[in-house]
């Protein structure tokens, strides 16, 4: 039997094309006139206020305005940073100019002046030739009286600290010296200041004070150093026994003598109250004493 062909398949219909892509609408490129913010930015930041839009017209873009806005801050920044000291190449032009406008005066009395100390303290008589000779290298150095006063209110203070503590010292020392004294010299010790004063004051009234007040040179006082008194207490006594114990401006060799005879009389008529005296036996003991120092 014979075999019938085989049929052939039939053709794959073909799909449908895709539709074409619509080309993307181009959004078209802002003009030279309205730049990247658009031609109304002036009105947009302005917001209705005349003014602003006034002053926005000055700009013919908004980064004319930016630039603008840099400028002003930075001549702004640079005019609050203080200017440096002119260098040492400096004209007296320029030195003026930088004094003029720091307010540091040109002229020393006005510059001493102008120096302000806190708590309303002043500058003494006495310390004003040492400021005015400071003031005129400030002035010189560009250092404003302000700076100045600190510096002046810190010297006072370092002056007050010393005083302070140069009193603490002479105080402690002085009390000392005076115990040491007074144990070594006991009954003598008023007689033995007594007898100094009238010493110094009879080469000058002042010099016993004068004296008394200075300093050796370990710093202590004259005047409560107990080798020195001692040493001014030995002189006096010896260039005149009597002034331990008879007041300056007493009679001198009469109220010795005439003291003496009194409390001699009083041992003969009452011998018994005489023992029982020690102080009127210590100042007889005194007036022979002084006594025999004359005669030798």
């Amino acid at each position: 039997m014979t075999s019938e062909p085989a049929k052939a398949a039939p053709a794959a219909t073909p799909a449908p094309a895709a539709p074409a892509a619509t080309p993307a609408k181009e959004t078209p490129a802002a003009t030279e006139e309205e730049g990247t913010f658009g031609k109304d930015w002036r009105d947009k930041l302005a917001k209705g206020d005349e003014k602003k839009l006034a002053m926005l017209k000055r700009f013919t873009s908004p980064e004319a305005l930016l630039q603008a806005q840099e400028e002003a801050q930075r001549k702004i920044s640079e005019g609050l940073k203080p200017k440096g000291k002119p260098g040492d190449k400096a004209t007296d032009e320029e030195w003026a100019a930088y004094r003029k406008s720091n307010n540091i005066p040109d002229a020393v009395d006005d510059f001493v002046k102008a120096i302000v100390l806190p708590d309303k303290r002043v500058i003494g008589d006495e310390d004003k030739p040492m400021v005015a000779a400071f003031a005129e290298r400030a002035i010189k150095k560009g250092i404003a009286p302000s700076d100045m006063a600190e510096m002046v209110d810190e010297y006072y203070a370092i002056q007050e600290e010393g005083q302070f503590q140069q009193a603490t010292a002479d105080a402690d020392f002085k009390k000392t010296a005076e115990a040491d004294l007074k144990m070594e010299w006991g009954g003598d010790y008023a007689g033995n200041f007594a007898a100094m004063r009238p010493y110094f004051e009879s080469v000058s009234p002042e010099l016993f004070d004068n004296l008394m007040g200075g300093r050796m040179a370990d710093g202590r006082k004259i005047g409560n150093h107990p080798d020195a008194l001692r040493f001014f207490a030995a002189k006096a006594v010896a260039e005149n026994p009597m002034a331990t114990i008879v007041p300056a401006g007493g009679s001198s060799v009469e109220s010795l003598h005439s003291e003496i005879a009194a409390m001699e009389k009083r041992m003969g008529e009452d011998r018994t109250a005489w023992h029982k005296d020690v102080g009127a036996q210590e100042r007889y003991r005194k007036l022979i004493t002084a006594r025999d120092k004359l005669k030798a």
